[in-house]
């Protein structure tokens, strides 16, 4: 069975255990503290819980950002600005750029987040910003599975904005053709008098270059969100036996 969206990764057999068996653990080890971020515990988890309650943590934070994703799509489609949104400067261009950059970081954190997955999986505990591609698929503990092999599935989902996503967060703002045109129109709009007697409706072709723009990118962007989830399937099968077989060395 494919597992194609967020709804269906939720129900996948080894997450719906996983989750179930944290949840257990926390009721039984911490201290009830509402909703608090960081739970006090009763008792010291034992080896084995602490292992369960470290990659349930991480699954679920993964499943956050393909849900994340999927919300974008649906974000991007919906603008209502408010007069306090208009008078801080939130245009339609604004809200499209802010929607596909923040699509942008997320298709790499997706793939951050399940190496950390696998690195607790295996219960190696490397610090976050340490783990890399590399260095999970090198390991001499991992590169003896299939995992490796069925990570690149996933890596490759999200390979399309891997640098662009580097220069979002390093350098400048994303760029695009068509969002240029639609900063120009948003622009233009303001101006609508004039355009108008120029036999110019800059709004029109706001809302045009908007529609082109949504058709093509919410296309791509839920293809992308798919083949995310579909490429992890096998993953997360493998995934099940191998925590079976960690589950049982404590």
């Amino acid at each position: 069975m494919e597992y194609e969206t967020y709804n269906d990764l939720v129900r996948h057999p080894f997450i719906l255990s996983l989750l179930k068996d944290a949840a257990l653990i926390s009721n039984e080890v911490t201290k009830n503290k509402g909703f608090s971020v960081v739970n006090e515990y009763k008792r010291l988890p034992t080896e084995k819980e602490f292992y369960c309650l470290q990659l349930g943590h991480c699954i679920s934070h993964l499943l956050i950002v393909i849900q994340q994703m999927e919300h974008t799509v649906l974000y991007m489609g919906n603008f209502s600005p408010t007069d306090i949104m208009k008078n801080a400067g939130i245009t339609r261009y604004t809200h499209l750029l802010w929607s596909v950059e923040n699509y942008i970081v997320r298709t790499q954190t997706v793939y951050d987040r399940l190496l950390i997955v696998i690195d607790r999986l295996f219960n190696l505990h490397n610090s976050p910003s340490c783990i890399s591609h590399e260095m999970i698929v090198t390991n001499s503990h991992i590169k003896r599975t299939k995992i490796p092999a069925l990570l690149k599935p996933v890596k490759n989902s999200v390979k399309k904005y891997y640098h662009d996503r580097n220069t979002i967060i390093h350098q400048h703002s994303f760029l695009d053709d068509e969002l240029n045109t639609i900063e120009a129109y948003s622009i233009l709009s303001a101006a609508e008098d004039e355009g108008e007697k120029m036999g110019v409706s800059y709004k029109k072709a706001l809302k045009q270059s908007v529609k082109d723009f949504l058709k093509t990118r919410k296309r791509e962007f839920t293809r992308i969100n798919k083949n995310v989830c579909t490429s992890m399937t096998p993953l997360l099968n493998e995934i099940k036996k191998t925590y079976a077989k960690q589950y049982k060395k404590f």
